[in-house]
Order: structure tokens, then C-alpha cells, then sequence
């Protein structure tokens, strides 16, 4: 199974830009979930949504859910536990936005402090005031456990998330943005989830897959921000493959250390973007091969 591609894929299908019904999302997790194809991760399901889940699922179902809390931190206990009481799920992580318009440092604060305490979880700084601050704030946590005599799992489990995109090109950040995000995350060895709409390579409206992923193999490897702006800014898709198949096995796995996951709102879309950009590849025997 490929170090870089292995369950790089969580699916967003529920959220926009797709907003897919529960009935026809869930069928496609599963056909997407295919045992020879490594791709697909978690399904990320609003809190809000998870009792609607529950009656979709059927008795051969078991996967890893990722509890997107937006019902707020004051619902989310409930929420985990009727998900840690459905035996065909397995609780897989947290996401939890900050609030848009809060300091990004206060407010990581004072949802850190008011976190379950066993399921991994990712922050979502928002492109606010303190956001930077709110990143010191989450490897803090995350180090202050890890340095204590009993860690807890959810602060060895905290990171990031950070939007690449939205339904309109306003809630696209720039290649700056984006790269001091990276670049600062690599720096605190802090791990990130990316979501929103992505294109395999970047055009004029998205950013590309394939840039973020190599963006972040530079980072994790020490590159300078300008050097991971550079590579977010590249449009060349057989360029883009090439350097990642041919990144070595350390490093790959040090750029998916840092970037854990991408939601995106169609797997198998995605997983075709990839293959026609050249990143996965189709040996003669008919099977996929992955980096």
C-alpha cells in the first residue's frame, strides 16, 4: 500500500459543494472503500446527521466516521457516545471549527481546553487574526502530553484543518496563504487535514491535490515558504507526478506525518483526476498501481 496515497481521501460527500443525500453517499463510501484501492479514508459526517446515518447502515457495514461538530462543542459528548454505541462505525476523529469572526488563538484556548479526551481531533483555524498563535496553541497541547507521564489520547491526537476552498473562488486562500499554513505546520511537526474543492493540479479557480501533497514533502523536508509558494503555484501535471513518484519511501511518509488527509466531496472523481494527471498508474495486467 502506497505511503503517500494510502487513505488520503476522507469523503465529504455530505457537505457542499455536493450536499449528497445520505442514501446515495453512503453506497458510494463503500463502493469507494474497495479493499485493492487505498485511497478512500474516513466518512465525514455532520453531528447533526449521524441518527439519519444510522438508518442507512446495514448490518455488513464497518468503517471509520469522522464526527464533523457542527452542533457545537456543548453536543458533542452525546454525539460520540451513540457513535461509540453503533457497532458498524468506529469513531475515527473529531473536527471542530473555531468560530470565524473569534480570535484564532483565544478561541483555540478555550476549545482545547473543552475537548473529548479520546478521539483524535483537528482544529479548524480559520484564516483570521491569531490564527498562527492558534497553531502554537494546538502543538502546545499536543506537546505538553506527550511530555507528561501519562499522555491522554486526544492531546497526542491534536492538529489541524485548514479550507482550500469553497463554493465560490472568495473562500479560495491564495498560494501564500496556503503555503505559510503548510510551512508553519511542518515547522511545529503539527498534523493538518486539508478539505474543500480540489483539482488534481492547480488551475485558476482551484488549487491542486498533487501541489499540496509535494508542497508538504518539501515542507516536512525543510523547504522554505517560498520554495512550498513556488511548488502550490505550479500547473504542470506531469511535472507534479513525476516529482512525487519519485520522492523516496522517508520522505513520503514525513509529508503524510504532517498532511493527514483530504476531505473532498467525490472520491472517485478525485481518484480519476489523479489517475489522468499521472500520479496513479495502470499496468498492463489491468490492476492500479499507486506510488
Amino acid at each position: 500500500m502506497s505511503a503517500l496515497l494510502a487513505r488520503l481521501l476522507d469523503d465529504a460527500a455530505l457537505f457542499p459543494p455536493h450536499h449528497a443525500p445520505m442514501d446515495r453517499a453512503l453506497p458510494a463510501h463503500r463502493a469507494a472503500c474497495h479493499p485493492a484501492d487505498p485511497l478512500a479514508g474516513r466518512f465525514l459526517c455532520p453531528a447533526s446527521r449521524f441518527a439519519e446515518l444510522r438508518t442507512h447502515l446495514v448490518p455488513e457495514d464497518l468503517f471509520d466516521l469522522g464526527v464533523v461538530a457542527d452542533t457545537g462543542i456543548e453536543e458533542l459528548p452525546k454525539t460520540l457516545d451513540a457513535v461509540r454505541g453503533e457497532p458498524r462505525v468506529r469513531p475515527a476523529s473529531v473536527e471542530i471549527a473555531l468560530p470565524r469572526d473569534a480570535d484564532q488563538a483565544r478561541a483555540a484556548a478555550v476549545t482545547i481546553a473543552r475537548l473529548p479526551a479520546d478521539v483524535p481531533t483537528r482544529i479548524e483555524v480559520r484564516r483570521s487574526p491569531g490564527w498562527l498563535h492558534a497553531l502554537d496553541r494546538i502543538a502546545a497541547a499536543r506537546d505538553s502530553a506527550a511530555h507528561s507521564a501519562a499522555p491522554g489520547p486526544r492531546e497526542a491526537a491534536l492538529g489541524a484543518k485548514y479550507r482550500v476552498g469553497g463554493s465560490t473562488t472568495d473562500g479560495v486562500p491564495g498560494a501564500g496563504a496556503l503555503a505559510a499554513f503548510i510551512a508553519a505546520c511542518a515547522e511545529r511537526d503539527l498534523p493538518f487535514t486539508c478539505a474543500g474543492p480540489v483539482h488534481a493540479v492547480r488551475d485558476a479557480s482551484h488549487h491542486g491535490l498533487m501541489n499540496i501533497l509535494l508542497a508538504t514533502a518539501q515542507a516536512a523536508g525543510g523547504g522554505t515558504e517560498p520554495a512550498v509558494r513556488r511548488t502550490l503555484e505550479r500547473t504542470d501535471a506531469a511535472g507534479l507526478a513525476g516529482d512525487l513518484l519519485a520522492l523516496p519511501e522517508a520522505e513520503a511518509r514525513a509529508a503524510r506525518r504532517i498532511l493527514v488527509a483530504f476531505g473532498v466531496p467525490d472520491v472517485r472523481g478525485t481518484r480519476r483526476d489523479l489517475e489522468a494527471a499521472g500520479l496513479i498508474r495502470r499496468p498492463d495486467i489491468g490492476e492500479d498501481s499507486f506510488p
